[in-house]
């Protein structure tokens, strides 16, 4: 199963800069499923961006969602 994380900072929490799911909530919602379906293969992915909108996160959207084609997508973006 092919998660998505996309929005701003929230979600990017330094996932450039410490793992690839950051500090966030991507991190903590990825263990949390991990730990209550075990036996489900999954791949987490975290394309926030510190710093976006909603108009910076459409421009991305073919690129960074419709071509990764989750299974599931969480977008949390505050600006």
């Amino acid at each position: 199963m092919k998660i998505l994380f996309q929005g701003d900072s929230i979600t990017d929490a330094s996932r450039t800069e410490i793992t690839p799911l950051g500090w966030g909530y991507p991190r903590y919602a990825a263990s949390k499923l991990k730990a209550k379906m075990p036996s489900t293969e999954f791949e987490f992915i975290n394309r926030g961006i510190s710093g976006n909108k909603v108009s910076q996160l459409r421009e991305r959207w073919a690129q960074d969602c419709t071509d990764l084609a989750p299974n599931l997508m969480s977008i949390l973006i505050g600006v």
